[in-house]
């Protein structure tokens, strides 16, 4: 198990710094073929353990579907609440019975097996479709429609599995049963995110108005948060994705009313989130591309390539279909943006973790490999799709590399009026050539021979580092940030940046700043 958490996080680390140096192509891809080069390199793809689907949606789902509740405002879902039940009982629901009757007829599939199918196609992954549509302009309604689809759907595709799934494993279909445990586990999964979310927060401001420094100790309690809640909900037989979700949205009500209590803490937490959620989904692609793997060469064969191709298809162009004819007809969407959210229902992490669920509920393993590789060609369908279809309908983020050229000519400038600022304070030259080397790290300036010699100096000359010079150093730079900042100023009133321009660079200033006086980081 620990060889596996090993290779698995190793690979997706490797994942995201090889897509940093191709940004034309999605992460998700670079995860995908990372993980197929795990699976086909014998000596890796052995010590990757039997996939476990519990542990799959403890570790990897609960936390990713709790960090995209907390980047959705709880009012605007309490406002869209009509909205939501539509596209993810109703326009489901539609899926589930097209799609199950389509395998039926066109392939020959049983039945139970066909809805079984059917079933694990509805949910949609949010994070999948921004980085499928990452550097284009969605519409903002489109795009709010699908976070809101892919917040809410999975419940609704897993009680239709596990119905579905009796079905095929008993012959045994009850409508009432299935309509009554979905209403449990909904209701259920709502109150008890709910109850235990306002617990948590209530304990969190509470530790916040008695001890002076909390940061460590809140890190920690926001990190098991979706795991406990997740746990806790399925424990009682409830849905721990409703759960969780629930969860993320209180802890972003929170944070807009706390906003200013422990700022060090809620800026902690944003970058805790968006290092951690990358992580978790480059993680769901890297287990994907093992998995694909391992089946394709234990059960390769024309015929089995065909019949998931052809399911998979089948899957992916129902779902197109009924979503288009929804959001067409049913939410009165254009022609142009009904295609758009058809197109946008990108499917990830929860579809994988819903068909590991299957040996658990007593699926056979024929029925597995199927369904598993039929899944995977969805999955792969619902990415390709739009990563090509998107570029020809959907305009480009304006001037994107204008914008990057910009703010990297007024970051040179504003730091060369922090250099400016140095010269005036007459210091020793030591100093000075010190101090204007750190500030030209801000614009990635300075050389790494630059760097090599400032490293070395610093570890050599251990006088530099006494409290006095300290001291100093935080009056030199304060000194130099305040120029720095008043360049700032004067570009956006000159008209060379916007305020949504300088925010980029005036965020690192603050940051520099916040690190220079940083009562907890100081040297002896």
């Amino acid at each position: 198990m620990l060889a596996t958490a090993f290779i698995l996080i190793f690979a997706a680390i490797f994942s995201l710094i090889v897509s940093k140096y191709i940004p034309k192509i999605s992460p998700n891809y670079v995860s995908i073929f990372v993980g197929i080069l795990c699976g086909l390199i014998p000596p890796v793809s052995q010590h990757v353990a039997t996939f476990n689907a519990e542990v799959f949606m403890i570790l990897l789902v609960a936390p990713l579907l709790f960090y995209e509740g907390q980047a959705t405002a709880f009012s605007f879902v309490r406002h869209h609440l009509k909205v939501i039940v539509g596209i993810t009982v109703i326009m489901v629901a539609l899926s589930t019975l097209l799609a199950g009757f389509s395998l039926h007829y066109f392939l020959g599939l049983s039945l139970p097996l066909a809805f079984v199918m059917a079933a694990i196609s509805t949910p949609t992954d949010a994070t999948a479709t921004a980085s499928v549509s990452e550097g284009l302009e969605l519409p903002k309604k489109t795009n709010s429609l699908l976070k809101l689809e892919s917040l809410f759907n999975d419940a609704s595709g897993l009680v239709l599995l596990q119905a579905t799934a009796v079905w095929l494993v008993l012959d045994e279909l009850s409508i009432q049963h299935m309509m009554t445990d979905f209403l449990v586990l909904a209701v259920g999964g709502v109150l008890v995110g709910f109850i235990i979310s306002m617990l948590l927060m209530y304990f969190r401001q509470h530790i916040l108005r008695v001890f002076i420094n909390t940061v460590s100790i809140q890190t920690l309690i926001y990190l098991v948060t979706p795991f406990m809640i997740y746990i806790i909900a399925e424990e009682l037989h409830l849905s721990g994705i409703i759960a969780v979700v629930v969860s993320g949205l209180l802890h972003n009500s929170e944070e807009r009313v706390a906003l200013f209590a422990d700022a060090r803490q809620n800026f902690t937490a944003r970058e805790f989130q968006r290092v951690f959620a990358d992580l978790l989904n480059s993680l769901v692609f890297v287990v994907f591309g093992i998995t694909s793997t391992k089946i394709m060469l234990e059960q390769f064969s024309w015929l089995n390539i065909s019949l998931w191709g052809l399911s998979g298809l089948i899957l992916y162009l129902v779902n197109l279909l009924v979503r288009y004819c929804y959001a067409r007809f049913k939410l009165k969407e254009n022609n142009l943006d009904a295609w758009l959210f058809a197109i946008g229902g990108v499917h990830g992490a929860v579809t994988l973790a819903l068909v590991f669920t299957l040996p658990g509920l007593g699926v056979a393993s024929e029925h597995f490999n199927l369904i598993l590789m039929s899944e995977l060609t969805l999955i792969i369908l619902s990415m390709l799709v739009p990563t090509i279809v998107l570029r020809f309908i959907l305009p480009k983020e304006p001037n994107r590399a204008e914008t990057l050229a910009k703010l990297d000519q007024v970051r040179s400038e504003m730091v060369q009026a922090g250099i400016t600022e140095v010269h005036k304070m007459k210091l020793p030259t030591p100093i000075t050539k010190l101090v204007i080397a750190y500030l030209k790290d801000q614009s990635r300036e300075s050389t790494l021979k630059e760097f090599t010699k400032r490293w070395h100096r610093i570890t050599r000359l251990p006088k530099i580092r006494n409290s006095r010079f300290q001291h100093m150093q935080v009056r030199i730079f304060q000194r130099c940030f305040f120029a720095e900042r008043a360049y700032i100023r004067q570009a956006i009133h000159e008209g060379k940046l916007t305020f949504e321009e300088a925010y980029f660079i005036y965020e690192e200033l603050l940051l520099a700043e916040a690190l220079l006086i940083d009562p907890y980081n100081e040297e002896e």
